[in-house]
């Protein structure tokens, strides 16, 4: 889930920039950077706005900030389609507050969020991508008049710590949660040694360090780490680096185009491969994948988020469950507060998915706080339970996969982290 560059340039590497990946053949994560581009820094610079604090007026209007231009607009219409359905089963039960949702809607991928903080919006779903929400996402959560905002699949670590004040919510897991699950993954192999190769750039350090954090008290220790470079012609040295000191375990850390030819080269450089674990983006390299050696390829195992529905719903389109689950949430915390006021539903975002009575669907749980009861909001996403400090999931779901000889996944049994 790392952030990318020019789609015209790069069409690989433009798609690894717009959300976490999925399913192979469609598009790598909405967290990366890339070729001709800088990677974005994940300092923030926090501008200041003049948009007045937003009170309630009793109607909640809701920006939708999802992408129809640009490298993302291949799936922004099934995340928006699935966001205006929500919203239309809302107000065919009554809307919010009594009075239905109004929808304002901006393109993600040829304009600033600003366009609906001049509309007057309360709450936004979106952006769908990484680099988006670290580049600006600023304006929609300023202290003094920021919007409740709701990202379905912007998963970048960068965003775990930024500075949002408490006006950012994700229903998509933080890179952070992946990196647990690739922990898991690796202490499952019984082998006390793991090596860890990593893009070197912002993205890939960050991925790196949360996998060592995620190590802390796994009987597994790091005997190697090496970075390389999408300008290092040659990576036989790096993996000559990594299998140097036998690991039972190698992570690779990259995207789809310099994390596959990281893939080939540990191929070439060994006989007798450990278990090889690799994060969802590589998961794109399917022609190289299908072109390693069949004992390389038994031995490789992806990791991603769930991206569907946790019914096993394939149908709605990746990350469109994680979008409805914003709708859902940003609507009954602002029942839940009695109020349409952004300051008043960020109160309440993170009470109404956890702590209470159980309830899957808008129109339960809106029955329920009718009755003053408290809920736990378990979406189409599965359970979505919200960080009160940070916004985020405490709790995710992560698919298992390997590869067949085409290169096609076969998958495994998913795995829960918190």
């Amino acid at each position: 889930m790392k952030p990318v560059p020019n789609a015209a340039t790069n069409p690989s590497r433009s798609l690894r920039a717009l959300g976490a990946m999925a399913a192979a053949a469609l598009f790598a994560t909405a967290c990366t950077g890339g070729d001709d581009d800088p990677v974005p820094s994940t300092t923030v610079v926090v501008t200041t706005t003049t948009v007045p604090e937003r009170t309630g007026d009793g109607t909640l209007t809701l920006g939708v900030y999802l992408p129809l231009t640009g490298a993302g607009a291949s799936f922004g219409p099934a995340l928006i389609a699935g966001v205006e359905g929500a919203v239309g089963l809302i107000n065919d039960n009554g809307g919010v507050l009594g009075e239905p949702i109004e929808l304002v809607s901006a393109d993600e991928g040829s304009e600033s969020i600003e366009v609906l903080l001049a509309e007057g919006v309360d709450a936004i779903v979106g952006p769908a991508s990484s680099t988006v929400a670290l580049s600006g996402l600023a304006p929609a959560v300023d202290a003094s008049s920021g919007v409740v905002t709701c990202s379905p699949m912007a998963t970048a670590r960068g965003l775990d710590s930024y500075p949002d004040n408490q006006f950012f919510f994700r229903t998509a897991p933080s890179d952070t949660l992946q990196m647990a699950a690739v922990a898991r993954i690796a202490e499952r192999t019984g082998s006390p040694t793991v090596a860890v190769g990593y893009i070197d750039d912002p993205y890939g350090r960050g991925l790196s360090d949360a996998f060592e954090g995620a190590l802390s008290g796994r009987p597994l220790t790091i005997v190697s780490s090496a970075g390389f470079s999408p300008d290092q012609g040659d990576l036989q040295p790096t993996a000559e680096e990594l299998l140097a000191n036998d690991p039972g375990v190698i992570v690779v850390l990259g995207d789809a185009d310099d994390g596959s030819r990281l893939l080939a080269a540990l191929d070439a450089e060994t006989d007798d491969p450990p278990a090889i674990i690799i994060n969802d983006t590589i998961r794109q390299a399917r022609q190289v994948i299908q072109g390693l050696s069949d004992d390389f390829r038994d031995v490789l195992t992806g990791v991603a988020p769930q991206s569907n529905s946790a019914s096993g719903d394939d149908e709605m389109g990746f990350f469109v469950p994680h979008a409805i689950d914003c709708v859902n949430l940003i609507a009954l915390a602002a029942i839940d507060a009695g109020s349409d006021s952004p300051v008043e539903i960020r109160k309440q975002m993170a009470s109404v998915s956890t702590g209470g009575r159980t309830c899957t669907t808008f129109t339960a749980c809106s029955l329920l706080l009718d009755q003053d009861l408290g809920i736990d909001y378990n979406g189409l996403s599965g359970r979505v339970d919200l960080s009160s400090v940070t916004g985020d999931p405490t709790r995710a779901w992560f698919e298992t996969f390997q590869f067949d000889a085409n290169g096609n996944e076969v998958h495994q049994d998913p795995i829960e982290v918190n």
